[in-house]
């Protein structure tokens, strides 16, 4: 996947450099040169519009976190989450909080497992494993209500990206922000994920996993859509060098 990246990041660094030269020959010679800094320091912002994303982000959390949201809350915060500020295509964060708290789990220190799950919310309130092991981890340490919260919000992302695709084809493929979730939908759904390969459908990139029923065997391919992870991958990059 990083090979592709670098592939396609060349394709936009070219662009990025057109655009930037187009908005240069609009300045005046005579503009100084903090102006120039302050103008080169904005464009940065314009790529993405962190500021109303971000505000967006919390306003559907503040939803969730009040028991006042519904079905299309879940689908509008999916779609937001990667153009945030905190969002990360390579969840590296989440990750690392999901190896604590499934070890966490199998010691049944609920406290430790407790505070990463809450860990990953903070950085992507989005996170199936997030909320699955916010969910397993209150069970066990008798907070019922609050176990059931996550449940239902754990139910809630499922059912979104469900309502994204079917995901039997990459025309209807799954909406995905991460590869955690990826995996964390083929598992909470009876799936085992027994392989994995990239496609594209008109332009967009598609992981194409290969699922099995763990009771009939059966084999099947699942799409996911990871244009989401791709785009801020590529514009990431593009900031870094404007």
């Amino acid at each position: 996947m990083q090979l592709l990246f670098k592939l396609i990041k060349l394709s936009f660094i070219f662009l990025a450099i057109l655009i930037i030269s187009a908005c240069g020959s609009t300045v005046s010679q005579s503009t100084s040169s903090a102006d120039r800094n302050r103008q080169e320091a904005q464009s940065k912002q314009q790529i993405l519009n962190y500021a109303k994303a971000d505000a967006d982000y919390k306003i559907l959390i503040a939803k969730f976190e009040k028991y006042g949201s519904q079905a299309s809350d879940f689908d509008q915060i999916i779609r937001i989450y990667p153009l945030t500020r905190t969002y990360s295509p390579y969840a590296n964060v989440e990750q690392a909080q999901k190896l604590i708290a499934f070890d966490s789990m199998e010691k049944a220190n609920w406290d430790a497992c407790l505070q990463a799950t809450s860990t990953i919310l903070e950085e992507n309130y989005t996170s199936l494993t997030g909320h699955y092991g916010a969910m397993v981890c209150h069970f066990e340490s008798g907070k019922n209500l609050i176990g059931e919260h996550h449940n239902s919000i754990l139910d809630g992302f499922i059912d979104a990206i469900w309502r994204s695709g079917d995901g039997k084809t990459p025309a209807t493929a799954f909406y995905i922000t991460s590869t955690n979730d990826l995996y964390a939908f083929v598992q909470l759904n009876g799936m085992i994920a027994t392989g994995q390969s990239l496609v594209y459908h008109e332009q967009r990139p598609m992981d194409a996993v290969t699922v099995e029923d763990p009771q009939t065997k059966t084999e099947s391919t699942w799409y996911f859509d990871v244009t989401a992870q791709f785009r801020r991958g590529i514009l990431d990059d593009l900031e870094s060098r404007l």
